[in-house]
């Protein structure tokens, strides 16, 4: 079972069509028939990001999506204290691009919920300071 059967399966199993996990994942229609029907006559797969956004939607586990290993409905356990490195380590170590291309949507990330983290604590820090006589 390649990448777009898996993702046919998981539309099928939850009911829903490609135009409602398109919709749902601000994409086109036909980007996911091109997954579907393997475009091309290539086996093809949606971005991480937005395998991640599909197996939600269709509540599939993202591991089975993206591989085809576990099963369809197992969620993945929460990872607690697990370095950026450790995770990276999990791909396949022959695919540098993707390496570097997770380590950069990984780095993207932390830095937003920091950059955001301080505008709240500035803004809580104001609101207290206002409230003081």
């Amino acid at each position: 079972m390649n990448y777009g059967d898996r993702l046919q399966y998981a539309l099928n199993r939850a009911g829903r069509s490609r135009k409602q996990l398109a919709a749902a994942m601000e994409i086109s229609p036909q980007a996911i028939g091109m997954v579907l029907n393997s475009a091309g006559g290539l086996e093809r797969k949606l971005s991480a990001i937005n395998n991640e956004k599909a197996a939600s939607y269709l509540g599939v586990s993202r591991l089975w999506l993206l591989t085809g290993e576990d099963e369809p409905d197992r969620q993945p356990q929460k990872i607690a204290g697990v370095g950026l490195d450790a995770l990276i380590a999990l791909l396949p170590e022959n695919d540098t691009l993707l390496r570097a291309q997770v380590f950069a949507q990984a780095s993207q990330l932390i830095i937003s919920a920091v950059v955001d983290s301080r505008k709240m604590q500035a803004r809580a820090t104001g609101s207290r300071a206002e409230k003081q006589p």
